[in-house]
């Protein structure tokens, strides 16, 4: 049968043949129905065609290569009967090379190329930039060689698969699995993350630069897996003992934070020159969104993101961390069913435990004013609060809230001045409290969760969120009696206050030392004792959170203020009942 003039359409790339071994294998009968001709920089080439189109045992199986049962037959005493195959990722669309021969005589080779590494599943990504040659059989693995040329670098497994099974002719058993393929090519790997084996990738693209490194878009050669990878670059004069053990401890913790509305981290490594931290990759972040015009003249994402934030930033408060980098770029996002936005906070901790600029992270404009006032000379005490301003300075810049994103911003009482006439606008105005410029006065994720969201996503218990906000806030511009002695800016100083020593992040026995919550808005009199839901006992690990609470209100965001009294006999004073119902103000 002579070959095709043109590739089939549903193959990816061919096999070219390097050497007369490898022609051998061209000129097999059994292959002639998978050859076709085909033009690479002006030369005519014969190659196997390896795509959907062959009739392989698995779902995700593109073809087998081997002595006797395979796709494609490759003849030679050193060859096993099944050698190799090649393997697509549902995920990721990622092509993978495994060696299946029992004496592992299966490699690949070339410049850049990552080979099969000893003590790991075999089996590596290939692409028309990295790994597109490999050889096989022999002491020396090089008795068949060949190279692969791309036809389709743009294609949907999930969809060629679909349309690989309808066709009668080629159809397989959809759940079948490779005879000889490693079952791990989706699992996840569950050991510490400081015990896991180097992570080898391939960037694909740079989607971000900051002030300690770069931020890439990489695949898993050794799993096919998308990712993201953060390069963070050490300070002048390099990463101090210290300060590597606190960045190991908080990429430790990091890991083992499980939530929904909290980016995945997978992994971390030390290199000579650089950290690299490895998260999930989102669609994007709402600087994007921003840009697209999400956020304008509609409440309803608007309210979702400071809904979704709150149940992040309580998360984190629960558990003694303080983001202190709180803005758009720094919160992912994912569509869901195609129309709704899933908010994923992520890039805390590390700038904190690489400690530049004591106390000085963050971005400017998105900065509580106490980072924003502070003196030379004297360390701030922080706690959650600052991301509170930092989250309604983000959701008053995407609504562009009294034309915030067009003000001049350059000095720090502009800034801050903006952000308070924010929260004098209409829609903002009933959670103007995240904008008081002290820091107690302003109340906890958990308060405005239970507030304006019914407490759904609180991860603090109930019983541990006071029910009344700081004494010198209204929500419906009438002053109100409250018995609550406020807490004085010196009084909260001397209280133990998160400080970047030991609260940021932490490891299990620094959170189980660790002090009180220092301000009395967050939790009871006499709270139970902190659990640090951080798993560093099990593996991911994650704390409770709760959902599902009555009484559920969606919008705070444009919601009419309301005055609930309630009388309390016990405490003789006047305290703000949660409504359970909030009329939202339509557009």
């Amino acid at each position: 049968m002579p070959p095709c003039s043109v590739p089939h359409p549903q193959a990816l790339f061919s096999l070219v043949p390097l050497g007369d071994n490898a022609q051998a294998v061209i000129d097999h009968p059994a292959n002639s129905h998978l050859l076709s001709n085909f033009v690479e920089e002006h030369r005519q080439y014969v190659g196997i065609n390896i795509g959907f189109h062959i009739g392989s045992a698995a779902r995700y199986t593109l073809a087998t290569l081997g002595r006797s049962g395979a796709d494609i037959t490759v003849d030679g005493p050193s060859i096993s009967r099944i050698q190799c195959s090649f393997e697509v990722h549902p995920d990721t669309d990622a092509v993978m090379l495994y060696d299946q021969s029992n004496s592992q005589t299966t490699q690949v080779f070339g410049a850049g190329a990552i080979p099969f590494e000893s003590g790991r599943l075999r089996r590596v990504v290939v692409r028309h930039d990295i790994n597109h040659m490999f050889r096989m059989g022999g002491s020396e693995c090089d008795l068949v060689r060949f190279r692969l040329v791309w036809h389709r670098a743009d294609f949907i497994v999930k969809d060629e698969v679909e349309n690989r099974v309808d066709t009668p002719l080629e159809a397989r058993t959809v759940d079948s699995v490779p005879t000889a393929a490693p079952s791990g090519l989706f699992t996840t790997i569950q050991t510490p993350v400081n015990q896991q084996p180097k992570i080898r990738y391939k960037s694909l693209v740079e989607i971000g630069r900051g002030t300690f490194g770069e931020v890439s878009k990489v695949i898993d050669m050794d799993t096919g897996r998308i990712m993201a990878v953060k390069c963070v670059r050490p300070p002048q004069g390099g990463f101090k003992p210290q300060q590597q053990d606190r960045l190991r401890r908080e990429i430790e913790a990091l890991y083992h934070c499980t939530h929904p509305h909290i980016i995945e981290y997978i992994h971390y490594q030390e290199l000579m020159e650089r950290v690299e931290i490895f998260t999930a990759l989102k669609r994007g972040n709402v600087d994007y969104l921003i840009e697209q015009g999400v956020y304008d003249g509609d409440l309803a994402p608007a309210n979702k993101l400071l809904d979704q934030m709150l149940q992040a930033l309580d998360y984190l408060a629960h558990h003694r961390i303080i983001h202190r980098d709180v803005k758009p770029a720094n919160i992912l996002y994912t569509t869901v069913h195609g129309f709704d936005y899933l908010y994923q906070l992520t890039d805390f901790g590390l700038c904190n435990a690489i400690d530049v600029a004591r106390s000085n992270v963050g971005s400017p404009i998105f900065k509580a004013p106490e980072l924003l006032r502070k003196t030379p000379g004297r360390e701030v005490p922080q706690t959650p609060k600052l991301d509170i301003w930092s989250l309604f300075v983000t959701v008053a810049y995407a609504m562009d809230a009294d034309g915030y994103r067009s003000k001049q911003l350059d000095l720090d009482e502009q800034k801050i001045g903006a952000a308070l006439e924010a929260a004098r606008t209409p829609d903002l105005l009933p959670i103007k409290d995240m904008a008081e410029t002290e820091p107690y006065k302003r109340p906890s994720a958990a308060q405005m969760l239970v507030k304006w969201y019914g407490g759904n996503g609180l991860t603090t218990p109930l019983d541990q969120v006071n029910d009344s906000f700081p004494a010198s806030h209204t929500l419906n511009n009438n002053a109100y009696n409250n018995n609550v002695q406020p807490l004085e800016p010196h009084i909260l100083g001397a209280m133990p206050a998160y400080s970047q020593q030991d609260v940021v992040m932490g490891s299990h026995s620094d959170i189980t030392r660790s002090p009180q919550l220092g301000w009395a808005q967050v939790a009871s009199a006499n709270p139970a004792q902190w659990t640090t839901g951080l798993g560093i006992d099990a593996p991911r690990e994650g704390p409770q959170w709760q959902s599902g609470v009555p009484n559920r209100v969606t919008n705070a965001i444009g919601a009419q203020n309301q005055y609930h009294p309630l009388a309390d006999s016990k405490r003789q004073a006047t305290r703000h009942q949660f409504p359970g119902k909030l009329a939202s103000r339509r557009r």
